[in-house]
C-alpha cells in the first residue's frame, strides 16, 4: 500500500494505492522441459570414440524416458554403435538419465540443460569407459 499526502492550497489531501495481489506475488518460475527430438554427440577421449546420432526424450514430471541411437565413423571398429532405452529423471535444469548402450552395458549419463532451453551438456560414465556428452534440440 502506497500513501501520499499532498498540500493543495494549504489543504492536504491523502492519496492511497493498492496493488493487485497478483502484480505483488512473485511469478512463479518456468519449469524446463526436455521433451523432444535431439541431436547427440558423445565423446571417449581415451579411446578416440565420437558417436553421433539422435534421441527421442520425453519427459513426464521428473521422470525422463525415450530412445537413442548413436555411432561412430566406420573406420572406429572398436567403438561400439549405441542403441537403446532412456531412462532418468529431470530434477530443474540438471538431467539424469541411463542409455542402454549394448556392449558397453548402460552408460550413466549425467547434465544440464543451459539457458534458453536448446542444449544440454554433461559427462557419462559406462564402466571402465567415460566422456562427456552434449545434445542439440531439433524441435
Amino acid at each position: 500500500m502506497l500513501k501520499l499526502g499532498l498540500p493543495l492550497f494549504g489543504l492536504l489531501i491523502g492519496v492511497t494505492a493498492i496493488a493487485e495481489p497478483s502484480a505483488v506475488l512473485a511469478a512463479e518460475p518456468v519449469k524446463p522441459n526436455v521433451t523432444g527430438d535431439w541431436h547427440v554427440d558423445i565423446e571417449q577421449k581415451r579411446r578416440l570414440c565420437r558417436w553421433q546420432g539422435q534421441m527421442r526424450l520425453d519427459q513426464n514430471g521428473t521422470r525422463l524416458t525415450g530412445m537413442g541411437e548413436a555411432a561412430a565413423p566406420p573406420d572406429r571398429r572398436f567403438c561400439p554403435r549405441l542403441k537403446g532405452v532412456v531412462e532418468g529423471s529431470v530434477d530443474g535444469q540438471r538431467v539424469k538419465f541411463g542409455f542402454a548402450t549394448g556392449r558397453l552395458g548402460t552408460g550413466e549419463f549425467d547434465g544440464a540443460l543451459a539457458p534458453g532451453g536448446r542444449m544440454l551438456n554433461g559427462t557419462w560414465a559406462a564402466g571402465s569407459a567415460a566422456g562427456t556428452w552434449r545434445a542439440e534440440r531439433l524441435n
